[in-house]
């Protein structure tokens, strides 16, 4: 039970200090000590500092990707059903993100790319092409060239968010104003600035 709380103690740290201080800027020594664990911890559980922050994105992935991804595993039967897991996918997304931000502005600040995040966009591509061939989303629409759209849309909020001050109303800190930013986000994103009736 100690063990895993060292182990999780050390993820957190990590979070912490890679997220403000940027993975060069963090050390071992200061993770270990914000997380109360001797150094040699981190090579026991990670092997290195390097794969701690490995950890950390595998964490990220998980957290962030598979459960949307679930949502839109199989092709839409109706328009209606199409629309209601979009609607859930950017959701759940934006969720793990608010969850996750820490982490995200760690892989923002550090430019990785997450491997998963290519599965994230090849599973959101199949989703709207299947729903393309079904007749339900525009058949001039280039999937490939839209599929980053949504995470990006979201992915800047939390990034905007994480800038503001702390009397600011954010999607961090209030959520009424998330449902609020994600209801009127996800219309536009769904429907378009023109609407449905377009």
């Amino acid at each position: 039970m100690q063990d895993t709380s060292i182990k999780a103690r050390l993820i957190d740290a990590g979070k912490t200090l890679f997220a403000d201080r940027g993975y060069a800027g963090a050390s071992v020594r200061e993770i270990c000590k914000m997380a109360d664990a001797s150094s040699t911890m981190i090579h026991h559980y990670f092997g290195t500092k390097e794969g701690l922050f490995n950890a950390i994105i595998d964490e990220f992935t998980a957290a962030t990707f598979d459960v949307p991804l679930r949502l839109i595993s199989k092709p839409p039967k109706t328009a209606e059903e199409m629309r209601l897991r979009l609607e859930m996918f950017i959701s759940e997304t934006f969720r793990a993100l608010i969850s996750q931000a820490p982490v995200f502005r760690i892989l923002v600040r550090e430019n990785r790319g997450v491997a998963s995040g290519t599965r994230y966009h090849e599973g959101f591509a199949a989703y709207l092409s299947a729903a393309q061939v079904a007749g339900f989303v525009d058949a001039e629409l280039e999937v490939q060239l839209i599929t980053g759209l949504v995470l990006d849309r979201l992915g800047n909020q939390i990034m905007y968010a994480a800038t503001m001050k702390a009397d600011g109303k954010t999607v961090l800190n209030d959520e009424a104003y998330a449902e609020e930013w994600l209801a009127a986000n996800t219309r536009v994103l769904l429907f378009g600035l023109a609407g449905e009736a377009a």
